[in-house]
């Protein structure tokens, strides 16, 4: 078959004899009359151009109408070089009829399955080529025979992720082999010649929106791999270019700058949850629905002050303003037309907004916290640890504090992120004191707690109904939970407590005052530690069955007044064996006012042996309303041996 090479810069005169029969049957390779000529090739606009431009990829080219009328297929492979077309094939006219064209690229594969109709993307895109033959494209036209030949515009059918590296670490020694794209199923092209680094491939469209549970990007940085999930929901459509900037540094990644360019011009709207940005880290940003105030108020020690420096905020996307280290004199307006603030930091020492200094005798300290205006309700988002160091808040938490930071903001709705996972002595205490607009607590995923990082963390939250699922320590620190969650007089039920290396004080008050709360979670420990349950459901006054107490060794005042004040509590079960009750004092007032509520009609209470429960009468332990000669009240041992007594 005869290759013609065609001028894409010309617009020829291309005519067809008419496609009877009999012309079909005339037509040859040579008959130039008949032949379809293409005055132009364009595709869809390119990086950086809003209008189409020539199309260089090689593409096949088919008379639909041919195979319609005529079953007779008549085809062709145009390719792109030096500023020419080479031809393969032969695709002809039919001027008896309305001719209809279509075309497609890249060129048919095996592996590619490549049509007009369908398309397979190449997982492997790690070079500049193989990227290119991931484009598919099509086109189409119809038209009666003209002279001077189709105009085929082509468009991009995919979508294409472009990533700007902002890199920190050595970029120039990695290679594309260390990037996986959405969900680590396709190997991108990484360029790292260009100015910037860039990565690039392309993928197929989606209509249902990626959430921040589905990966964008995986990288391997040295020995560390990082996962990257999509920054807000985000739908792909074909024919558009997603842009994000990567930010690379030598221990940590993270995304910025998120748009929709190019191919078609749009504009991506992330969702305000993530607190996503311009700069694409997770500030902590403060919004509300009309005019608010924001100030920062720093509170230090008279004897050696310790200034709170290194803290900026922006208001409605505007420049950084630098927080003075002794705080702010005048609330800074945001809310409303005024739009959001944001807040974030670089601490001294990685402190977070609380600095202590010790020295033998004397503690120093200073501290922040905001204040807002007026009553309109605020709600917070982002990453707590950008306010330790925003450049790189994937940074070790376990000096960083945060106690006091929003106490009494009763204008609080929501909290920010708290992802830490490694706390410091008081991390969180008093945090949230006081906020009474604050209706659920964010999850508190640390493993490694300190002395008091909880303390009072959400204490007199009295809006608040929902706890975090659980609180994953297995092993607590001293006054760790103590007061955590003391007169949230809203707060249902409560997080799960796998810990069984309990400490001093733990959970000591844990609960005080949680009239609402109807479930306690369990206590799977066996060994107690000294005050560790102390009046930690004191005046739980909906509860209506106690958590089981399995220990078997008990410390000093570990179940004092646990139970104080429950007045439905209807059945509790006790195990510590009879050497252990009132072995240092440990369960004063444990059963003060617990199933006295007009409700209860009967109790049950199941205790480890018939002496343990002679140990308790023995030391005045047991209240009459438990006891086995009360009406409506039943005692069991371990086993389920009801426990007796005459009634003297």
């Amino acid at each position: 078959m005869k290759r013609n090479k065609i001028y894409a810069w010309m617009a020829v005169a291309m005519t067809l004899a008419a496609c009877s029969t009999n012309d079909i049957a005339d037509i040859t390779a040579n008959d130039a009359d008949n032949v379809v000529n293409i005055a132009s090739v364009t595709r869809s606009g390119e990086t950086g151009n809003t209008t189409a431009q020539q199309m260089t990829a090689p593409f096949h080219l088919v008379n639909v109408t041919q195979m319609a009328k005529f079953d007779m297929k008549y085809e062709a492979d145009y390719t792109f070089d030096n500023n020419t077309y080479s031809v393969n094939g032969l695709v002809v006219w039919c001027n008896s009829y309305d001719n209809e064209f279509q075309a497609f690229s890249p060129l048919h594969t095996s592996a590619n399955n490549a049509s007009f109709t369908t398309f397979t993307i190449p997982t492997d895109q790690s070079t500049a080529d193989k990227l290119a033959a991931a484009d598919w494209m099509t086109a189409y036209t119809h038209g009666k025979k003209e002279e001077g030949g189709i105009t085929l515009k082509f468009d991009h059918k995919l979508s294409k992720l472009h990533f700007d590296v902002n890199a920190k670490a050595d970029a120039t020694a990695m290679r594309s082999s260390d990037f996986k794209v959405i969900n680590s199923s396709i190997t991108p092209y990484y360029n790292n010649t260009s100015t910037p680094t860039t990565i690039e491939a392309i993928v197929n469209p989606r209509e249902t929106a990626y959430t921040s549970n589905d990966e964008l990007i995986n990288i391997t940085l040295g020995s560390e791999t990082f996962s990257l999930k999509f920054p807000s929901d985000i739908t792909f459509a074909p024919g558009k270019q997603y842009n994000f900037t990567l930010n690379l540094g030598h221990d940590a990644v993270s995304i910025s700058s998120v748009s929709v360019t190019d191919w078609t011009s749009a504009t991506i709207t992330t969702n305000d949850d993530q607190a996503f940005n311009d700069s694409g880290i997770d500030y902590v940003t403060f919004s509300a629905d009309s005019e608010q105030g924001f100030k920062f108020v720093v509170t230090i020690d008279n004897v050696l002050p310790l200034p709170i420096e290194g803290f900026e905020y922006s208001v409605n996307n505007g420049p950084w303003i630098a927080i003075p280290g002794t705080g702010m004199t005048d609330f800074v307006t945001f809310g409303g037309n005024k739009g959001k603030l944001r807040l974030r930091g670089k601490s001294i020492a990685n402190s977070g907004t609380y600095r202590v200094q010790s020295e033998v005798y004397t503690t120093y300290y200073g501290y922040a916290i905001v204040k807002f205006e007026n009553e309109v309700k605020v709600t917070c988002s982002g990453d707590i640890r950008t306010l330790i160091d925003y450049e790189n808040h994937f940074i070790a938490t376990n000096n960083a504090r945060f106690m006091y930071l929003f106490k009494n903001c009763t204008q609080l709705t929501s909290a920010p992120k708290l992802p830490a996972t490694d706390l410091a002595d008081g991390c969180y205490a008093n945090m949230f004191e006081g906020c009474k607009s604050l209706t659920k607590a964010p999850e508190l995923p640390a493993t490694k707690l300190a002395y008091g990082c909880y303390y009072l963390m959400f204490s007199d939250c009295s809006a608040l109904t929902t706890a975090p699922e659980e609180l994953p320590a297995t092993e607590l620190a001293n006054a760790c939970y103590r007061n955590m969650f003391s007169g949230c007089t809203s707060l249902t039920s409560a997080p799960q407590l796998p810990a069984t290396t309990l400490a001093y004080n733990c959970y000591m008050n844990m609960f005080d005052g949680c009239t609402s709360l109807a479930s306690a979670p369990e206590l799977p420990a066996t060994t107690l530690a000294y005050y560790c349950y102390y009046m930690m459901f004191r005046g739980c006054t909906e509860l209506t069955k106690a958590p089981e107490l399995p220990a078997q060794t008990l410390d000093m005042k570990c179940y004092d007044h646990i139970f104080e004040g429950c007045k439905k509590i209807s059945e509790i079960k006790m195990l510590a064996p009879p050497s252990e009750i009132y072995n240092n004092n440990n369960m004063d007032g444990w059963l003060n006012y617990v199933g006295t509520d007009k409700s209860v009609t009967s109790r049950k209470l199941i205790l480890d042996s018939q002496a343990a429960y002679d140990a308790l009468k023995r030391h005045n332990l047991l209240r009459p309303e438990w006891q086995a000669t009360t009406t409506g009240a039943k005692v069991y041992d371990k086993n389920g041996t009801e426990i007796k007594e005459d009634d003297d």
